[in-house]
Protein backbone atom coordinates (compact mmCIF):
# COMPACT_ATOMS: atom_id res chain seq x y z
CA UNK A 1 0.00 0.00 0.00
CA UNK A 2 3.19 2.51 1.07
CA UNK A 3 4.37 1.94 -2.34
CA UNK A 4 1.10 2.87 -4.53
CA UNK A 5 0.76 6.30 -2.09
CA UNK A 6 3.96 7.08 -3.33
CA UNK A 7 4.12 6.06 -6.81
CA UNK A 8 0.53 7.43 -7.45
CA UNK A 9 2.10 11.18 -7.18
CA UNK A 10 4.59 10.08 -9.44
CA UNK A 11 2.31 9.13 -12.15
CA UNK A 12 0.33 11.98 -11.94
CA UNK A 13 3.20 14.54 -12.21
CA UNK A 14 4.24 12.62 -15.64
CA UNK A 15 0.97 12.40 -16.85
CA UNK A 16 0.31 16.06 -16.27
CA UNK A 17 4.00 16.45 -17.89
CA UNK A 18 3.44 14.17 -20.61
CA UNK A 19 0.14 15.81 -21.56
CA UNK A 20 1.57 19.37 -22.61
CA UNK A 21 5.25 18.35 -23.93
CA UNK A 22 5.38 14.60 -24.54
CA UNK A 23 9.35 14.27 -24.64
CA UNK A 24 10.33 15.34 -21.39
CA UNK A 25 7.97 13.10 -19.50
CA UNK A 26 9.77 9.96 -20.35
CA UNK A 27 13.11 11.15 -18.87
CA UNK A 28 11.17 13.13 -15.72
CA UNK A 29 9.64 9.63 -15.55
CA UNK A 30 12.57 7.59 -15.02
CA UNK A 31 14.56 10.10 -12.61
CA UNK A 32 11.58 9.77 -10.56
CA UNK A 33 12.35 6.05 -10.77
CA UNK A 34 9.13 4.30 -12.24
CA UNK A 35 9.56 1.80 -13.86
CA UNK A 36 10.32 1.71 -17.85
CA UNK A 37 6.45 0.06 -18.92
CA UNK A 38 4.60 2.81 -15.92
CA UNK A 39 6.63 5.44 -17.72
CA UNK A 40 5.26 4.19 -21.44
CA UNK A 41 1.65 3.35 -20.43
CA UNK A 42 1.37 6.86 -18.69
CA UNK A 43 3.24 9.21 -21.59
CA UNK A 44 1.16 7.47 -24.06
CA UNK A 45 -2.16 7.45 -22.50
CA UNK A 46 -1.71 11.18 -21.74
CA UNK A 47 -1.03 12.20 -25.36
CA UNK A 48 -4.25 10.25 -26.29
CA UNK A 49 -6.18 11.67 -23.48
CA UNK A 50 -4.82 15.49 -25.26
CA UNK A 51 -5.90 14.32 -28.84
CA UNK A 52 -9.29 12.58 -27.55
CA UNK A 53 -9.90 16.45 -25.76
CA UNK A 54 -9.39 18.06 -29.42
CA UNK A 55 -10.80 15.35 -31.84
CA UNK A 56 -14.31 15.05 -29.94
CA UNK A 57 -15.80 18.48 -29.72
CA UNK A 58 -13.06 19.66 -32.92
CA UNK A 59 -15.13 17.73 -35.58
CA UNK A 60 -18.31 19.76 -35.05
CA UNK A 61 -16.76 22.70 -34.43
CA UNK A 62 -14.50 22.50 -37.65
CA UNK A 63 -17.77 21.76 -39.25
CA UNK A 64 -19.18 24.83 -38.41
CA UNK A 65 -16.06 27.15 -39.16
CA UNK A 66 -16.15 25.67 -42.59
CA UNK A 67 -20.01 26.26 -43.06
CA UNK A 68 -19.64 29.71 -41.40
CA UNK A 69 -16.59 30.69 -43.65
CA UNK A 70 -16.77 28.34 -46.23
CA UNK A 71 -12.92 28.48 -46.26
CA UNK A 72 -10.77 25.19 -46.94
CA UNK A 73 -7.53 24.85 -44.88
CA UNK A 74 -4.20 25.08 -46.80
CA UNK A 75 -1.16 24.72 -45.72
CA UNK A 76 2.46 26.91 -46.59
CA UNK A 77 3.91 25.46 -49.71
CA UNK A 78 7.18 23.99 -49.06
CA UNK A 79 6.65 24.10 -45.13
CA UNK A 80 7.90 21.20 -42.90
CA UNK A 81 4.58 19.85 -42.53
CA UNK A 82 3.37 20.55 -45.88
CA UNK A 83 6.18 18.68 -47.17
CA UNK A 84 5.17 15.36 -44.64
CA UNK A 85 1.06 15.98 -45.40
CA UNK A 86 1.91 15.33 -49.14
CA UNK A 87 4.01 12.62 -49.01
CA UNK A 88 2.76 11.18 -45.56
CA UNK A 89 -0.44 11.77 -45.04
CA UNK A 90 -2.25 10.94 -42.15
CA UNK A 91 0.41 8.77 -41.05
CA UNK A 92 3.60 11.44 -40.90
CA UNK A 93 1.71 13.66 -39.25
CA UNK A 94 0.67 11.23 -36.26
CA UNK A 95 4.45 9.87 -35.77
CA UNK A 96 5.81 13.21 -36.30
CA UNK A 97 3.64 14.80 -33.86
CA UNK A 98 4.52 13.90 -30.40
CA UNK A 99 8.14 15.00 -31.23
CA UNK A 100 6.77 18.09 -32.76
CA UNK A 101 4.03 20.04 -32.43
CA UNK A 102 2.03 17.60 -29.61
CA UNK A 103 -1.04 16.12 -28.98
CA UNK A 104 -3.53 19.16 -29.03
CA UNK A 105 -2.10 20.89 -32.13
CA UNK A 106 -1.44 17.85 -34.16
CA UNK A 107 -5.10 17.12 -33.65
CA UNK A 108 -5.97 20.65 -34.74
CA UNK A 109 -4.39 19.99 -37.73
CA UNK A 110 -5.34 16.97 -38.64
CA UNK A 111 -8.68 17.74 -38.64
CA UNK A 112 -8.09 21.34 -39.89
CA UNK A 113 -6.64 19.12 -42.92
CA UNK A 114 -10.42 17.22 -42.82
CA UNK A 115 -8.65 13.98 -41.29
CA UNK A 116 -11.13 11.33 -40.10
CA UNK A 117 -11.43 11.26 -36.49
CA UNK A 118 -11.04 8.04 -36.05
CA UNK A 119 -8.00 7.47 -38.39
CA UNK A 120 -6.38 10.53 -36.68
CA UNK A 121 -6.74 9.36 -33.37
CA UNK A 122 -5.46 5.89 -34.51
CA UNK A 123 -2.09 7.27 -36.12
CA UNK A 124 -1.54 10.15 -33.56
CA UNK A 125 -2.02 6.96 -30.77
CA UNK A 126 0.54 4.72 -32.14
CA UNK A 127 3.12 7.68 -32.88
CA UNK A 128 3.26 8.24 -29.24
CA UNK A 129 3.30 4.46 -28.61
CA UNK A 130 6.11 3.93 -30.62
CA UNK A 131 8.19 7.40 -29.35
CA UNK A 132 7.47 6.37 -26.08
CA UNK A 133 8.66 3.11 -26.77
CA UNK A 134 12.01 4.23 -28.62
CA UNK A 135 12.57 6.98 -26.14
CA UNK A 136 12.02 5.28 -22.79
CA UNK A 137 14.05 2.55 -24.56
CA UNK A 138 17.20 4.90 -24.91
CA UNK A 139 17.07 6.66 -21.56
CA UNK A 140 16.60 3.36 -19.71
CA UNK A 141 19.91 2.51 -21.43
CA UNK A 142 21.58 5.38 -21.16
CA UNK A 143 20.44 5.83 -17.34
CA UNK A 144 21.90 1.50 -16.83
CA UNK A 145 25.05 3.02 -18.53
CA UNK A 146 25.60 5.21 -15.58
Amino acid sequence: MQEVVTTLPKIASIFTLAFFTFWPAIPAGLALGLQPLVVIVTTTLSYVCGVLLVVVPGVRLRAWVMRRYSRQATLTPGSLLHRVWERYGLAGLGLLGPMTVGAQIGAILGLSLDAHPRRLLLWMSLGALAWSLLLTTLVALGLAAL
